[in-house]
């Protein structure tokens, strides 16, 4: 299952910047080891914004929610959007189907 993950820090915390930016180099570590797992297909820091936004690969719900929980910053995170995605190719496919039923309906309302 693939799944949204947009994080975003509005507030710094209250401990030195230093310190905080060794969180922020664990944190794009954490999000490497993800990516060369399989689990992170792509995402990146939010331009101009404390934040990142990312494409991650889970088997469950609480798989995602223990991947996110485990993230560095997590205990300073102040949004965390969570959001499944529908499969390229599954989005197709109803795509096609719905086109077909819309057909098939212009078809008998034409006829009728």
């Amino acid at each position: 299952m693939l799944f949204l993950v947009k994080v975003e820090i509005k507030k710094l915390p209250d401990i030195p910047v230093k310190d905080f930016f060794g969180f922020v180099i664990k944190e794009w570590e954490y999000f490497m080891r993800m990516k060369k797992r399989g689990k992170v297909l792509g995402g990146g820091k939010l331009a101009g914004r404390r934040g990142a936004a990312a494409i991650f690969e889970a088997d469950s719900n609480e798989e995602i929610e223990g991947m996110v929980t485990r993230l560095p910053l997590f205990p300073f995170f102040t949004d965390i959007e969570i959001t499944p995605l529908a499969e390229v190719e599954t989005s197709l496919t109803e795509a096609k189907r719905f086109y077909t039923l819309l057909d098939k309906k212009d078809k008998a309302d034409t006829a009728g």
